[in-house]
């Protein structure tokens, strides 16, 4: 049986330091909305049939219009709602589109997962936004949010690949420039907010740089936890005085 709540997410990852910073008020919400992007991105991820992943797909756009509706089926949305049945409820079916989108070019894109990942940050935004007075991110924010998530992605999936020998991989530049471009984009007012997608994107860009510095790509330092947690406290710190920035 599915818990009522999704699992912490494992210690030192992405998930893990964006909730870590999160306000406690949205925590449930965006805890949900990470475990939920895996868990319907999860039926290519586990190497599934195409038809297995479209099938399980379907459920979940069958699942959001229930959610839309206050009947929702699973236990983490189930959870959610109990915690605010009056409240603004997450969209899920731009997850599910996202989804889709991904599933349907698998074969094709070079881009594997970005179109989940831009919904990801995008959604991850308007949840972080204030309830009043507020609203949804503007365009240009939700264009900025959804551009941070994709580089951090390619970051991410950089720093994580198999190791090349004999010699340090290259440090993709692309991303990592246009990662700080969009970042200093951000209104300084709305960068505290913001804070766990931007510490979430500064521990992308470390883990990068130092994949890029090490002979043959390893990694595993026992120091690499303690730089990690300054890498989240600093970006942190920066957001909360406006002037997040990554290194």
């Amino acid at each position: 049986m599915t818990p009522s709540s999704p699992p912490p997410p494992a210690a030192g990852s992405p998930h893990y330091f964006a909730l870590l910073y999160s306000p406690e008020a949205v925590r449930p919400t965006l805890s949900t909305l990470l475990a939920l992007a895996d868990e319907i991105s999860a039926g290519a991820a586990r190497g599934l049939d195409h038809s297995v992943a479209h099938v399980r797909l379907d459920w979940w756009r069958a699942e959001a219009e229930r959610y839309a509706r206050g009947e929702p089926q699973h236990p983490w949305l189930r959870a959610l709602l109990a915690l605010d049945p009056a409240g603004r409820r997450l969209p899920l079916q731009p997850l599910i589109e996202a989804a889709a989108a991904d599933l349907a070019a698998e074969t094709l894109s070079s881009r594997p997962g970005a179109a989940l990942r831009r919904a990801v940050f995008e959604l991850a935004g308007a949840a972080l936004q204030p309830d009043a007075g507020g609203g949804p991110p503007s365009p240009r924010l939700q264009r900025v949010l959804s551009e941070l998530g994709e580089r951090a992605l390619e970051l991410e999936r950089f720093a994580s690949a198999p190791a090349p020998l004999p010699a340090a991989p290259a440090l993709p530049a692309a991303p990592l420039k246009a990662l700080r471009e969009q970042a200093q984009g951000i209104d300084r007012a709305l960068q505290p907010r913001l804070a766990p997608l931007l510490v979430w994107v500064a521990i992308a860009a470390r883990r990068a740089q130092r994949r890029a510095r090490r002979v043959g790509g390893k990694s595993g330092s026992g120091l690499d936890a303690f730089a990690d947690n300054m890498v989240a406290w600093s970006a942190a710190r920066r957001a909360a005085r406006g002037r997040f920035r990554v290194d």
